[in-house]
């Protein structure tokens, strides 16, 4: 399990504490995972699309080095 709260650089979904608790993510369930690049509203934005069983997550990374950071760990 990973909680977003130690994604270094993430800025979607929010990260920290929701309701009291860490959100997290069951790694052992991630079926698909790949790097996305778009311009939204001029700004560059990097995400990593993660599908866990029967849920795709987008996370959302205003730099590339941070984006990489967090693709090279699932």
């Amino acid at each position: 399990m990973f909680t977003l709260s130690s994604i270094s650089g993430c800025y979607e979904p929010t990260t920290g504490l929701t309701y009291g608790y860490d959100i997290q993510f069951n790694e052992n369930k991630i079926v698909s995972f790949m790097k996305v690049d778009k311009k939204i509203n001029f700004e560059d934005i990097y995400m990593v699309s993660v599908t866990f069983e029967n849920y795709t997550q987008l996370f959302k990374f205003k730099n590339k080095s941070d984006r990489d950071t967090f693709y090279g760990t699932l």
